[in-house]
């Protein structure tokens, strides 16, 4: 039962869409190094206490003006959205919605025209069950697809997509609802402009990273259980605020986020109020387990990497964790140094693409199987039906590692429903793109009531042309524009 009071302070949560809110002061489209926590001055001494080349370091600097260029706002260490929470948050179960941005200013994402975005602080738990604030993003069509309730009685209210990004970061300003293209892009704006509602959450750590003692909520990288208590908390929380969402929902995630989705299957196979109005989960490009990607990691760099960035992750959930204990001298200064920048993705690929990271004998620690063991997806039971798309070029999670999770726990749960399609030479991200038409049908296909397939299917998909003749990857992204002559 929810407390009076906090009830309470949630009233405003059922204005409407029109109303005349302040709208967050409107940022300019230069390099945002002089927001947040260190300007450019302060951020390249911290570069030079971590001892790097020059070209290292200004590489690092770059990537860092670049990301803090592609910020909705300002620093989230600035942002009252943030920063300011209700006094009685803790008072709140798990899946309560805390706080609600009713308008959130729209010019300031480059997302698709016709779309609106609200945003959201919540209640959800961590890999330990402890109940901690997080942020979350809502994403509004104009016109809301219907379905024929004839077929399908389950189907009133506005249809819902909780949606799972990929790894944008570790820290605070590494939350989606933080970024301007809301870091995914064509996914999530397909999904919306088709007139699904989607719900994003941030994931515990990114966006909204302290809590109201000022404490610091770590991003339990990886930890999909964790990730999947994120998504359906979030949900809950969503149908609490706006009344006018249905019921009824699909998961949909990629990459990090399809391992979050696959977690939230196994969350809902035994918590039965999660499990309300679920209609199954999509799995892209999806992480299923820390043993796995070692086992299928081609190159030293690769290794290195994933294990530096899996070091934050092991280090939010084991406090004796050193990242000493993994890596070398190097590899602490690189990690520490990301986040004291409060680096991204961008800032990583410039700290932690060596191969001088992780010292020798890291793998024989204890913490490699305890934390595989706590997060992996395979083998587990699974609520309702589960698609997995995976494109066979993937050098990010590779196909033979995501077809073997599959394998195993089809043998390990024989009456779950999965489905796993393999897409000719696709990589990581552009499997979401060239599988569009195959998880929009899937999502519809839940929605208007239709059964998914039994057991566990297997399909494969080829290209209308030969391979080369395809765009292999993204070799763009969306820049914001303030100007009418840059909108063709």
């Amino acid at each position: 039962m929810r407390s009076t009071n906090f009830a309470i302070s949630l009233a405003f949560a059922s204005c409407s869409f029109t109303q005349d809110v302040p709208l967050a002061l409107v940022q300019n489209n230069t390099f945002n190094a002089t927001h947040g926590i260190y300007n450019s001055q302060t951020a390249r001494s911290r570069i030079a206490e971590a001892n790097l080349s020059t070209g290292s370091s200004e590489a690092v600097l770059a990537a860092l003006d670049f990301e803090r260029s592609n910020w909705a706002g300002t620093s989230v260490r600035l942002d009252p959205f943030y920063t300011d929470l209700p006094a009685n948050w803790t008072d709140a179960p798990a899946g309560s919605a805390i706080k609600i941005e009713q308008r959130t200013n729209t010019s300031l994402y480059t997302i698709a025209p016709t779309l609106a975005i609200s945003r959201l602080v919540y209640t959800t738990k961590n890999l330990n069950g402890t109940t901690i604030p997080a942020s979350a993003y809502v994403l509004w069509p104009w016109a809301p697809r219907r379905f024929d309730l004839a077929h399908n009685s389950g189907a009133a209210g506005l249809p819902l997509i909780a949606w799972a990004h990929g790894t944008s970061g570790w820290s605070g300003e590494c939350g989606p609802s933080h970024v301007r293209s809301l870091w995914y892009q064509f996914m999530i704006f397909t999904a919306a402009t088709q007139g699904y509602v989607v719900v994003a959450p941030d994931f515990a750590g990114l966006g909204l990273d302290h809590n109201s003692a000022g404490n610091l909520i770590p991003h339990q990288y990886l930890s999909s259980e964790a990730h999947g208590n994120d998504l359906l908390y979030a949900v809950q929380a969503a149908k609490q605020a706006w009344p006018a969402l249905g019921s009824q929902y699909v998961v949909m995630g990629h990459s990090q986020g399809g391992g979050a989705a696959w977690g939230a299957a196994r969350n809902g196979s035994d918590v039965d109020e999660l499990r309300k109005g679920y209609l199954g989960s999509i799995a892209g490009s999806p992480w299923t387990s820390f043993g796995t990607s070692l086992r299928f990691q081609q190159s030293v760099s690769g290794l290195n990497s994933i294990v530096a960035r899996i070091a934050t992750g092991v280090a939010s959930i084991f406090p004796s964790f050193s990242y000493s204990d993994w890596l070398t001298e190097k590899g602490v200064r690189a990690v520490e140094l990301m986040q004291d920048l409060q680096g991204c993705q961008s800032v990583a690929l410039e700290l932690l693409s060596t191969s001088d990271l992780v010292r020798e004998g890291w793998n024989q620690t204890w913490y490699v199987d305890a934390f595989d063991n706590l997060t992996t997806n395979i083998g587990k039971p699974v609520a309702g039906p589960l698609l997995v798309l995976q494109g066979n070029a993937d050098s990010s999670v590779n196909a033979t590692g995501t077809s073997a999770a599959v394998n195993t726990t089809c043998d390990v749960v024989p009456d779950a429903q999965i489905e796993y399609v393999e897409f000719e030479g696709v990589s990581h991200t552009p499997v979401m793109f060239a599988g569009q038409q195959v998880w929009l049908n899937w999502i519809a296909d839940r929605f208007e009531g239709k059964e998914a397939p039994k057991g566990c299917q297997r399909r494969s998909y080829q290209p209308l042309l030969n391979i080369p003749s395809y765009q292999k990857d993204r070799n763009w992204f969306l820049e914001w524009n303030q100007y009418p002559y840059g909108v063709a």
